[in-house]
């Protein structure tokens, strides 16, 4: 039994709440947003916060019987931001793909029930339960410990929450994603692999589509939840439960790709990280690529648009230094060229493509992102404001709220929004060959080692819509 708002609540009945609750179109909870004024000061609490101890399997938007799409999608059901303010959520629902038409790119119901091809070590068991035997993950589901914060939930010590709430906005943004890149899912070259590994996996909709490009390859999906789907996946994907800043058990030499997104804040080593996956990439024509957004450059831009006193400039403020203090920080110092390189790696390019916030007429998924930030700065904020900064949890939320306002309402200025943005960077790296293993391919993006600078007449990559054409290199 789990305590929550002082009452008793079974774990499994919370995970069955949390389902109807997609199903019903309700997946971010409801709270009183306070809002607060400029120079107002925070009220203090108890760091930890009010805290209990769940030991449960939650149910997914992938794991849900309302299927979720892809292309022009969502999923079944309009998804309202209920947390914001009745006037911050006017117009930021993410619509049904129904609306347009739309179909699955990536459907999961044309795949029959998986067998696991890998499971940890468990004590004896004659009598296994059939959601451990019917399981593309590599361990039970309910052995991980999750906590509530707040009436959001948390792995470890993790900040970022992985509740429904939270990977329903996962799904959202792996959207933006396939529209910015034109549906393309990687921007390196990739001829016959035959191993790819996604660490930060999440909900693992970008290992089930690289699972479902290349069927001879073996992916791997890797996260510290269980929050994958189980079962209707590709024969050849696997989601292992591991923390990427453990030693990485992989056999050297054997990795084609591996693949890290939006995992700002998520270590406290890059450079351990990308030694690991230098040791595991293949000599000569294995990559890691990296992508993240608001970096140490972008997000200066980004405050550029709000005034000293605003909320934004508050929070900004507040979560770098709470980030500091866990040891995680915020921002993108990790997308650094000079890293990959100390780590051994060659052939090293980062392009910048910019993601509008709101729509636009050349990138109508502007509006799924402005969705996706909006709705994601109750779950960046929460656990490491009120954690490190003693601030309450009604004021954090009162904060997001007024930060969603003044976002919101820019986003939707036709005089200012032109080049109102976030900036995308990716960046990607190859090992080298090694001595008698064969030749490399080239450099993404390059011909005869140089860059190619693809940018509009108005140096915007709005709406390029190709992974492997759009972006400005970074110099």
């Amino acid at each position: 039994m789990a305590q929550q708002n002082g009452q008793a609540t079974d774990a499994s009945e919370v995970g069955a709440q949390a389902q109807a609750q997609a199903r019903d179109g309700i997946s971010f909870e409801e709270h009183v947003a306070s809002p607060i004024s400029n120079g107002a000061s925070s009220p203090s609490s108890n760091a930890n916060g009010n805290k209990q101890h769940v030991v449960a399997t939650y149910a997914s938007p992938v794991d849900d019987d309302s299927m979720l799409e892809a292309d022009d999608t969502s999923v079944e059901g309009d998804v309202s931001p209920n947390g914001l303010g009745a006037d911050v959520a006017s117009g930021l629902e993410f619509e049904h793909p129904g609306a347009h038409g739309g179909s699955s790119v990536y459907a999961f119901s044309t795949y029959p029930r998986t067998q696991p091809a890998f499971q940890v070590e468990h004590p004896f068991d004659t009598m296994p339960d059939s959601a451990t035997i019917d399981s593309a993950r590599t361990i039970y589901a309910d052995d991980i410990d999750y906590t509530i914060e707040h009436g959001r939930r948390y792995c470890g010590d993790y900040s970022m929450p992985n509740d429904v709430t939270e990977q329903t906005r996962q799904y959202v943004i792996h959207q933006v994603y396939l529209k910015l890149f034109n549906l393309e899912l990687t921007t390196v070259p990739l001829a016959d692999p035959t191993c790819i590994l996604d660490i930060g996996t999440g909900i693992g909709e970008w290992a089930i589509g690289m699972a479902e490009r290349y069927p001879e390859a073996d992916v791997f999906g890797t996260d510290i939840a269980a929050i994958q789907p189980t079962d209707q996946v590709p024969f050849n994907v696997e989601f292992h439960i591991e923390d990427a800043e453990e030693e990485w058990i992989r056999p050297p030499d054997a990795v084609d790709l591996v693949h890290v997104r939006n995992m700002a804040g998520a270590f406290r080593d890059w450079g351990f990280i990308y030694s690991q996956a230098f040791a595991c990439i293949k000599p000569g024509v294995g990559w890691i690529e990296v992508l993240d957004f608001d970096d140490h450059r972008g997000y200066k831009n980004f405050l550029s648009w709000f005034p000293q006193d605003s909320a934004v400039h508050v929070m900004i403020n507040a979560l770098r230094q709470a980030s500091e203090m866990d040891g995680r920080p915020k921002g993108v110092a990790h997308m650094d060229k000079g890293m990959l390189a100390r780590a051994g790696f060659v052939d090293i390019t980062e392009m910048q493509h910019d993601i509008p916030l709101g729509r636009r007429e050349n990138a109508k998924f502007g509006e799924d992102w402005l969705f996706a930030c909006v709705t994601g700065l109750e779950a960046t904020c929460l656990r490491l404001l009120t954690k490190y900064m003693g601030w309450e949890a009604e004021y954090v939320r009162g904060l997001c709220d007024e930060v969603a306002r003044e976002t919101k309402k820019l986003a939707e200025d036709p005089n200012r929004a032109k080049g109102f943005v976030v900036k995308l960077r990716v960046l990607v790296g190859r090992k080298p060959e090694v001595p008698g293993r064969g030749t490399a391919k080239t450099s993404p993006r390059a011909e005869n080692g140089v860059v190619r600078e693809e940018v509009s007449e108005d140096g915007s990559t709005i709406g390029t819509g190709d992974g492997r054409e759009g972006g400005r290199a970074v110099e």
